[in-house]
């Protein structure tokens, strides 16, 4: 169908956020672009989390003047690899979005072993 000049909309996390944050990407969405060899257009959403949340059968309050969209341009994948396509994608993506839709900073290991003994009795 790609090929063919149909449209697909797909929301690259495979999955409702359950905070409204952006979610990390699984890859299906980027190897069919590449293999189709048609853009991808990222579209980033604001604030659908507040309007609909991700346990919510239906909204829980009207969207009129609290939804936002942008559309961004195109990316074409061609010599790209799928990784790089994630990139480009999640930069557009954030870049229209509010900080509170962002990703939190991952912790590292140490940072989580540090936290964990902070709360250990100490003998």
């Amino acid at each position: 169908w790609l090929k063919k000049g149909v449209p697909l909309m797909a929301f690259p996390e495979g999955q409702r956020s359950p905070d409204g944050r952006l979610m990390e990407f699984k890859g299906g969405v980027f190897a069919m672009a590449t293999k189709a060899k048609v853009p991808i257009v990222p579209i980033s959403l604001s604030h659908t989390h507040a309007v609909m949340p991700g346990s919510s059968l239906f909204p829980v309050q009207p969207g009129k003047g609290k939804l936002r969209v942008h559309i961004h341009k195109p990316i074409d994948p061609e010599g790209k690899t799928d990784e790089e396509l994630v990139a480009l994608v999640r930069e557009a993506l954030l870049s229209e979005m509010p900080e509170d839709q962002h990703p939190l900073p991952k912790a590292n290991a140490t940072d989580e072993i540090e936290e964990v003994k902070k709360l250990e009795p100490v003998p």
